[in-house]
């Protein structure tokens, strides 16, 4: 088999062996087993330990030998001295795939959990056996009704997102964005590593998205070949940690990887087109950004605000983040002009109060016409809207205007902002809420943040254009 089919195994097996498998339940039994039932997930489930002889309805066998068919994958909960010699069993059964999800190797302070993972490396090299981790979550596909992680997240939300990780904190949430798409926690990354998890997902069709989190690779220059075929697919959005002298050091310690220079690392994701972002809650907006809106043809953005401080600090965002105020046409600066009050004079920020001072229930009208007006100007790469979640109550709602909107114009992205609703008791949640659902647009918790991610999609569309 070639790397993709081997890590393929890890995302969707045909039949898993859970080694060290127990018959507890309930929430806090963190049991792999029952959460495969309850998962729903369709194939075999071979419960192995000597000590039982049914795990939750299942067979359960002394060793994975005793198993009477092949098995795909197996997923190791024994203690850390155990490991190898199970790795080597699993081996001689034709396993070809194994999540070991204990700690202690690499990670541990002793030596002798650095000695037990180059232990349980070469016993997988020599048995033919791929290893994920140690220190794992293992792998999460919610599209397959799997994973190996012994959380529940029964919570699922298909998203065409790929998340490689060194961190089973990257399995559910990335800052303000739920992500439960396809995920890998490379752990330890004894064998598969963050580069071999990469090349997989740019080349899943189900994933639109890769997201990375990384403390540190061993081989560098592999990572940037494989990261430069992999952004000309579909974008790649990062999170490198261990930036400073102390956590890098505490990274070494976590992982035992290889953390490296952060200017080295800047220049690195720059060259391969790798979108980095420098917090949690930047890089779960950048991957709700790019996972739905288009990407800008160039950085000349159109502001629509609620308020003329709102399109004060959205000049200065724009400033912030290398982008454009956009020089309207004259056209459409005369249409807007038409519908504003005469002692009103119209630019970029908009304001929108002046255009709906004489009929205030038609404040989500005014703003579908102009939004059309300036998605319509050929000066305009995207838009960037800052109301109040009341509007949503209005009618036709907020939520129904930007969402046609950006059907009518798919090739400009709309960020919003939204600030709580101060009539109809409307909270901005419950307007992003719907636009989540409709997948047209994107609100973000304060107009940098909106302007950054738009300013990010420029950078992307830019190297395309250069690759």
């Amino acid at each position: 088999m070639n790397s993709i089919d081997d890590i393929r195994l890890f995302l969707d097996p045909k039949s898993v062996a859970v080694i060290g498998a127990n018959p507890n339940t309930g929430e806090l039994a963190f049991n792999l087993v029952e959460n495969l039932a309850r998962w729903g997930y369709e194939g075999q489930v071979y419960p192995v330990n000597p000590a039982h002889s049914e795990v939750l309805g299942w067979k359960c066998y002394a060793e994975v030998g005793d198993i009477p068919a092949g098995v795909d994958l197996a997923v190791l909960v024994t203690p850390r001295t155990t490991i190898p010699d199970v790795i080597r069993q699993c081996g001689e059964k034709g396993v070809r795939a194994a999540v070991v999800v204990g700690q202690g190797f690499a990670d541990a302070a002793d030596e002798e959990g650095r000695r037990l993972q180059d232990e349980l490396v070469e016993a997988g090299r020599r048995s033919g056996v791929r290893v994920l981790g140690p220190n794992t979550m293992g792998s999460l596909n919610p599209f397959a009704d799997f994973s190996t992680s012994f959380l529940g997240l029964f919570d699922v939300q298909r998203r065409p997102i790929g998340v490689v990780s060194q961190s089973g904190l990257f399995f559910t949430n990335v800052g303000r964005m739920r992500l439960l798409g396809k995920a890998i926690d490379v752990g330890n990354a004894c064998d598969v590593d963050i580069t071999e998890a990469l090349d997989y997902f740019a080349q899943d069709p189900e994933v639109k998205v890769v997201v990375l989190h990384i403390e540190g690779v061993r081989d560098g220059r592999r990572f940037m070949e494989v990261a430069r075929r992999a952004t000309r697919r579909k974008p790649v959005l990062a999170l490198k940690t261990g930036r400073s002298e102390p956590s890098a050091r505490a990274a070494v310690s976590h992982t035992g990887s290889l953390v490296g220079n952060d200017d080295v690392w800047n220049a690195l994701f720059k060259q391969c087109g790798v979108v980095r972002a420098d917090n949690l809650d930047e890089l779960g907006d950048l991957a709700k950004a790019f996972l739905r809106l288009p990407l800008m043809k160039g950085r000349r953005v159109a502001a629509v605000s609620g308020s003329g401080g709102a399109g004060i600090m959205s000049i200065d965002a724009c400033v912030e983040h290398g982008l454009q105020v956009a020089d309207l046409s004259p056209a459409t600066r005369s249409r807007l002009q038409e519908m504003s009050p005469r002692w009103h004079r119209v630019g970029n920020p908009l304001d929108l109060w002046p255009l709906v001072m004489g009929s205030p229930a038609d404040v989500t009208k005014s703003l579908r016409t102009a939004l059309s007006l300036l998605l319509s100007d050929r000066q305009v790469d995207g838009v960037a809207f800052f109301g109040s979640a009341w509007f949503d109550g209005l009618s036709p709602s907020l939520a129904e205007v930007i969402a046609d909107t950006a059907d009518a114009f798919p090739d400009k992205p709309i960020a919003l902002s939204l600030c709580e609703g101060v009539i109809y008791d409307i909270g901005a949640e419950e307007v992003a809420r719907k636009l989540d659902e409709a997948g047209k647009a994107c609100v973000f918790s304060n107009p940098d943040d909106a302007l950054r991610a738009l300013s990010r999609l420029a950078a992307y569309a830019e190297f395309l254009r250069g690759a």
